[in-house]
């Protein structure tokens, strides 16, 4: 398949370009499971370095390539480093599917489930880290690219997301969790209010879904699930234990939670609500449980028989079960 798709894409580059180019080298990047991604490296004039992400039949995640373009679309030339778009294709006569093409970035992405990863610069990293999700947070965006995002958009924005998740798990599941189900009582029994503004959400901010390049933080990537709604979504994700399970004082494993706190709080301008912030932390577990839910039904139908979704539906399920078993503890000792 990929001997194909490169053989495809040179010939599709050339001609989007208006140049000849040579195919140097096109590997494809695994550890997503939304979208393929390839690394790509051209030679015309000049040697181009370039990131092709082509959507799937069936995937983890199923998302609106549109999305992602829009949201990466709303962050050029930002506080938010994202890559510089080339293009993007819904014909899938050119590739074989829809596709979009992008300049690729400096840096690497880092397993979310590994204590160490970001040593020495734990402290560097994390100030950057949670400064960026601020900024994400207060950033105008597009009048065209907001509206677009905010078309299935119902109010309340809370309910709106809350709603598309439980859809999710129970056309998913194949048996009834307890735990989980209870975490979803506890949900719609006391929600969050609306906030004052509503903004871009990127949907899947968290440790593994950056790139860095020793100390600085050089790209945010897949946005596939971003969406206008309640900033403290993005931030009861990022936080969630999951990606620091062996230190669950330090999110994603980069600086104290109080710290990383403060730190978006002074670059969103918004005050963090204690009570709020919970409900956003148990809503990302009870969204974790979907994500992972529906990668078991990939797998077990046959759909996508990617290992990682048979991970996915195993482990992080296991600790999304425990996350919201111990939120509803605390809840019921408050």
């Amino acid at each position: 398949m990929s001997e194909e798709l490169s053989s495809k894409f040179i010939s599709y580059y050339s001609s989007f370009s208006n140049k000849d180019y040579s195919l140097v080298s096109f590997e494809r990047i695994f550890g997503g499971a939304s979208r393929e991604t390839y690394k790509i490296e051209v030679k015309g004039d000049t040697v181009e370095r370039l990131i092709l992400r082509v959507t799937q039949d069936s995937s983890l995640i199923e998302t609106e390539q549109e999305t992602e373009y829009l949201a990466y679309s709303a962050f050029q030339n930002s506080a938010v480093p994202v890559p510089d778009l080339l293009d993007m294709s819904e014909d899938k006569n050119i590739l074989g599917a829809p596709f979009m093409l992008m300049k690729e970035l400096k840096g690497e992405a880092a397993s979310p489930f590994t204590p160490g990863v970001y040593s020495p610069n734990e402290k560097k990293l994390g100030y950057q880290f949670w400064s960026i999700l601020g900024e994400i947070a207060k950033k105008d965006i597009n009048k065209d690219i907001f509206e677009t995002l905010a078309e299935e958009l119902s109010s309340p924005s809370w309910k709106n997301e809350l709603d598309k998740w439980v859809k999710v798990i129970h056309e998913d599941s194949i048996s009834i969790e307890p735990i989980l189900e209870a975490g979803i009582r506890t949900l719609y029994r006391n929600p969050p209010k609306e906030p004052e503004r509503l903004s871009i959400v990127h949907g899947d901010y968290r440790s593994g879904n950056f790139l860095f390049l020793n100390d600085q933080i050089t790209g945010i990537l897949d946005w596939e699930m971003a969406h206008i709604g309640n900033p403290l979504e993005d931030l009861g994700w990022a936080l969630s234990p999951i990606w620091s399970w062996q230190d669950r004082k330090r999110p994603g494993y980069l600086i104290q939670k109080e710290e990383a706190l403060k730190v978006w709080e002074s670059s969103s301008n918004i005050k963090v609500d204690p009570v709020e912030l919970k409900w956003w932390e148990l809503f990302a577990a009870v969204k974790g449980m979907a994500i992972w839910i529906s990668a078991g039904n990939e797998f077990k139908s046959g759909k996508n028989i990617d290992p990682i979704n048979l991970f996915s539906a195993w482990i992080p399920g296991d600790i999304h079960l425990e996350v919201i078993l111990d939120i509803l503890e605390d809840n019921n000792e408050a």
